[in-house]
């Protein structure tokens, strides 16, 4: 049975267990793009691995912000493939600026993906099963993964999904409006209004999206140590864009060629994006699942509880047979590390929303 790293003693079990055990096996690696830069991916290839999970990281945030979730699915068996996504962590940027997160059009992002699988996952992992795990705009860009690539993973978990993202205080048509007249008078590539610079001192536990104070500590002090890590606020096209894909997100007919068996994680506080959406997502898309959880928007960052309530949904479902709709619990052996380092005990499932 996995269990966690506890926050009691989170920041040196991170620091002289989970990073020291990941860093001596993972690969670094900056694709070359089609478009020109690099993608900078993190490849955990653990050796009698016989399936593998696609990490995609949310907006402002990267790879190695999930190292913690990669470090279960290691112990539970799987290789793991990561990457900043274009303007965010090390990967290529339009913009000096590394606290401003920019993107030209929400399709680059599909499309750094679908160079990702082709040169770097598929070539590893030949004909092995791959699943996938996707956070918030990772979620978004998961979805349309799903989308046009029905036959890549086995099974998908979508996270807090950016089906469509929040405009308060603005309606979601003023919203458009606004960032839309911005990017036609030349500001798409400038700092949204709504977003301010990097300021470690800002950036509070109380105005955070998670629920787990040692977690957000611990990557709060990686952020002010590195400028790349630092992505925080929106260029008017990312607004843009991000608005526009969530047409395409509750397309009916586009939602209708996913045949991936999902999870939506849902956040019970989320303030980030809609809940509502999400809920008519999972309508939409055939044998698609809801699990609802009493946290913020980050749930890979809540405390304990939670958390061990979450890591055990994703990781069963996960191991769920294709052709099961449910199936008894699985417990996979952790690596020994994972269970030196452990603290918490994983919690027993809540019912599913169907």
């Amino acid at each position: 049975m996995i269990k966690l790293i506890g926050e009691k003693n989170y920041d040196r079990l991170m620091r002289t267990v989970v990073e020291p055990g990941l860093q001596a096996m993972r690969e670094e690696i900056d694709m070359p793009l089609s478009g020109g830069g690099t993608l900078h991916a993190e490849v955990y290839n653990r050796y009698d691995a016989r399936r593998a999970v696609v990490m995609l990281h949310g907006y402002t945030e990267s790879a190695e912000k999930l190292r913690e979730m990669a470090w279960y699915f290691i112990a539970n068996g799987y290789s793991v493939f990561s990457y900043d996504h274009r303007g965010h962590g090390h990967s290529v940027r339009v913009l000096e600026d590394t606290s401003v997160t920019h993107v030209e059009r929400f399709e680059d992002y599909l499309s750094d993906l679908e160079e990702f699988m082709e040169r770097i996952v598929r070539p590893r992992m030949g004909s092995a099963p791959l699943y996938l795990y996707a956070h918030s705009m990772g979620g978004a860009v998961g979805a349309l993964a799903l989308m046009r690539h029905p036959d890549w993973f086995v099974r998908a978990v979508l996270t807090s999904p950016m089906i469509a993202a929040s405009t308060k205080p603005f309606p979601p048509a003023a919203a458009k409006a606004i960032v839309s007249l911005a990017c036609r008078m030349g500001k798409g590539k400038q700092r949204a209004f709504v977003g301010k610079p990097y300021s470690a001192e800002g950036e509070t536990f109380e105005r955070a999206c998670s629920t787990g104070p040692a977690r957000f500590a611990y990557y709060k002090e990686k952020r002010a140590r590195n400028p790349h890590l630092q992505n925080c606020a929106p260029t008017y096209n990312w607004l843009r864009e991000a608005l526009v894909v969530s047409d395409a997100l509750l397309d009916p007919a586009q939602l209708a060629l996913i045949r991936t068996p999902l999870l939506l994680c849902q956040a019970k506080q989320d303030d980030v994006v809609l809940l509502p959406e999400q809920e008519k997502f999972v309508s939409l898309v055939r044998g698609a699942r809801l699990r609802v959880f009493d946290a913020k928007h980050e749930l890979y960052i809540s405390h304990d509880e939670v958390l061990a309530e979450y890591v055990k949904a994703v990781l069963d479902y996960l191991a769920q047979p294709v052709e099961q709709e449910v199936c008894p619990q699985e417990e996979a052996p952790a690596a020994e590390a994972a269970e030196e380092a452990a603290d918490a005990p994983a919690q027993e499932p809540a019912q599913e929303e169907e």
